[in-house]
């Protein structure tokens, strides 16, 4: 992200200096009153010269140039005007490539952007290489809706909505930019008013300082107390922009300027909005006449230096003495005790303050957040220590604190009760759908990072965001998002199950412990869930709720009920699946009460020196051996052979060779045994009283099928495993 004071003009230039030449494809102007003739002259021709269609739209009642100065409208560029129950303002130069973009999103002015006197900065994002940014998806999303809440003619709604497929056809699903660009410029978003006013995006505080432009700031005007009763600020300030001689500006700005500081962290709110109660506390979209509803456009930014210096400089001219006024005080608000100060090392906040109800009712907020939960999970290293819950206040925020960590986040100050938002009770019939898409996607993109991330890699951001996820999950089934006859609300807390299962007491072992109590207790709700309508064990297990029980079993004897007593969830419609807290409970003291097979089978495999780890549904045997078919034989022996039939379903085992040596892998249920060794698949029936060690010790006997069947007849044991089969083959592939 940068700031640029004459976007058309430097921004063209910049892509005409292209190496790759590469052609720009969409030229989009959006502003209350563009200049016309300047455009004509100096802009339009560059564009389409570099190989660009050109569109501009303006306001229907601010048009301040004649036929006289626009001579090429509506056949040398597309020209249009919208119009809404305010002025349509947004200030929006948006340059699309095949591989690259350019958003510039201004505070415009009259006539911008044809002179000197043109109001700046503009904010420019800018993506290459096929980048993608979350501003795009933004854009993409404003773009879509903008002919639902202006009135345009036919042509712009088409335009606008194919400009919005290509960005996100060309952008936003691009992979995203790498980590040095991240962290430059990834803390940026678009801001509007379609639906939501304004000052509703900003995020709560309280905040160190405001700083709002001198030049417009009315200390007992309305846009100033709503900015102040948002942000709470300790000390609001009167701020002014410097020319680069140094000189503050003078005259009224067009657009919107705020600033705020927490701790030594600087946030910009620029655009087009105005200081006024039309711009920032009414939406477009609001039901009846009503007041003036201007449409806005801004972006709320972290940086690095606010824009705005506090208050005039003292060698500046000023009146004498005799004829200066009087001196007014910069208008203050003090409240109890300043904010606590934000973690040094701690990441960039999200990028909105997000509820439950937002998440689960607006397609872009809730792509957006998964946009911010990837960016955080991929951010660790070596010696990344793993946050706090006071850390996660900073960067999720309160309100998804409280949703991830529940009773800690109370123990922390985040405030009492239960820890969290209670969600909504019922969830609107138009939200359940879309509800139920997202919150799967995202699971199973969760799901998916262990087969595609470096194992090796910490990543410190994994525990919190998947409470945190799991708890939008599980409100979202309280909810009523699922009907009482879909059981496709399994699925996804089985995905969740294995992303929580691998945050619990990660290998460096640096997990705060109250966070692992936080784990193991969230586990303990998830499976308690499966295990709803199905039995965990016995010849009628239910072969999801026993592979959750397999996988949480640990975690359910140590949990404390306590811990995720805020998401013991009453039932929003009938049937929606609920986890009770004596549930809870009784899971618990079963599974301490019961041997657990996972430690008996590591006890017996010891004992047979065939020690081994056990994850995802396979036995790892540890080391390489001369013989591994042998070693693979007798470990699935071992463990199917537990006392008690306490390990009564298939078993999977895999065994390193020695040097070159071809490594083997066994699924084991009675009577089948599907063997791969090297790329060839083979399949056995072994009947009672023989065992697979018995068996191979004196050679392999018949098989009863090979490569292509074989494989099919390995596709039952998995799923009665619970072991996913693209994981397996990944795995196989190591």
């Amino acid at each position: 992200m940068r700031s640029v004071s004459s976007p058309p003009v430097s921004l063209l230039e910049e892509w005409r200096e292209r190496p790759d030449k590469a052609p720009l494809r969409e030229f989009l102007v959006l502003g209350c009153a563009p200049d016309l003739p300047f455009l004509e002259t100096a802009v339009f021709p560059a564009a389409r010269g570099l190989g660009a269609r050109v569109a501009v739209l303006g306001d229907a009642g601010h048009a301040p140039h004649g036929e006289a100065g626009a001579r090429q409208a509506g056949h040398g560029y597309h020209h249009g005007a919208a119009s809404c129950p305010g002025a349509f303002r947004p200030e929006l130069i948006l340059l699309l490539g095949d591989d690259a973009c350019r958003v510039a999103v201004g505070p415009g002015g009259p006539a911008w952007p044809g002179g000197e006197d043109a109001d700046g900065p503009w904010t420019v994002v800018a993506t290459d290489g096929g980048a993608s940014h979350p501003l795009l998806a933004d854009l993409a999303d404003w773009l879509e809706a903008l002919p639902d809440a202006v009135a345009v003619t036919p042509w712009w709604t088409s335009h606008l909505r194919h400009v919005a497929d290509l960005l996100l056809e060309l952008h936003c699903r691009a992979p995203a930019f790498d980590a040095e660009e991240a962290k430059e410029g990834a803390d940026v978003r678009l801001a509007h008013n379609l639906r939501r006013p304004l000052i509703d995006q900003l995020p709560l505080g309280p905040v160190d300082e405001l700083r709002l432009p001198a030049a417009s700031l009315d200390p007992q005007g309305e846009a100033p107390r709503l900015l102040r009763d948002r942000l709470l600020p300790v000390t609001t300030v009167p701020g002014v922009r410097r020319d680069a001689s140094g000189h503050a500006e003078t005259g009224p700005p067009h657009g919107t300027l705020v600033e705020w500081r927490e701790g030594d962290v600087w946030h910009r709110f620029a655009g087009s909005p105005g200081l006024t109660p039309e711009s920032l506390a009414h939406a477009v979209g609001e039901p009846g006449d009503g007041p003036a509803r201007n449409c806005e456009l801004a972006v709320l930014a972290t940086v690095t230096a606010p824009a705005l210096g506090p208050g005039p400089d003292p060698s500046e001219e000023e009146p004498p003495a005799a004829v200066r006024p009087p001196a007014t005080p910069a208008p203050a608000t003090v409240h109890d005790g300043p904010p606590a100060a934000r973690p040094a090392d701690a990441p960039p906040p999200l990028s909105g303050e997000y509820g439950t109800t937002t998440l689960f009712g607006d397609p872009s907020t809730a792509r957006r957040f998964e946009q911010d939960i990837a960016r955080l999970r991929e951010l660790g290293s070596e010696e990344t220590e793993f946050p706090t819950v006071a850390d996660c206040r900073w960067t999720l925020g309160p309100e998804l604190t409280r949703l991830a960590f529940g009773p800690l986040a109370a123990d922390e100050g985040e405030g009492g009760g239960r820890g969290g938002e209670s969600g909504p009770a019922v969830l609107p019939d138009g939200a359940r759908e879309q509800a139920r898409e997202w919150i799967g996607g995202l699971a199973h993109r969760l799901a998916s990072e262990k087969d595609t991330g470096d194992p090796t890699r910490v990543r410190p951001w994994s525990p919190p965001t998947s409470l945190l996820v799991t708890a939008l999950h599980l409100r979202l089934l309280a909810a009523g998002a699922w009907d009482e006859d879909d059981y496709g609300w399994r699925a996804v807390t089985a995905d969740l199950l294995g992303v929580l299962h691998a945050a619990d007491r990660p290998a460096d072992g640096d997990l705060p412990g109250d966070q692992e109590e936080r784990l193991d207790a969230v586990i303990a709700v998830c499976v308690s869930l499966l295990g709803l309508h199905g039995e965990f064990e016995g010849p009628e297990a239910d072969p999801v709720a026993a592979a959750a029980w397999r996988l949480g079993r640990a975690a359910v004897a140590r949990a404390l009920p306590e811990r995720a007593a805020d998401l013991c969830l009453p039932a929003g419609r009938r049937g929606a699946p609920v986890a009770a807290g004596t549930d809870v409970e009784a899971l618990g003291e079963r599974a301490r009460s019961v041997p657990d097979p996972v430690a008996e089978a590591h006890r017996a495999l010891a004992a047979a020196h065939l020690p081994g780890t056990y994850e995802d549904g396979v036995w790892h045997l540890a080391g390489e051996f001369s013989n591994p078919q042998a070693a693979c034989a007798k470990a699935v022996t071992v463990v199917a052979g537990l006392p008690g039939d306490l390990w009564p379903g298939p078993v999977l085992a895999r065994a390193r060779g020695r040097g070159a040596g071809v490594p083997c892998f066994m699924a084991w249920h009675r009577p089948l045994l599907v063997r791969q060794r090297g790329r060839q698949w083979t399949a056995f029936r072994i009947l009672a009283p023989a065992t697979p060690l018995a068996t191979f010790q004196s050679g392999a006997p018949r098989p009863t099928a090979q490569d292509e069947q074989a494989r099919r007849d390995l596709g039952p044991l998995l799923t009665e495993a619970g072991v996913d089969p693209l994981h397996l083959f990944f795995l196989l592939r190591d």
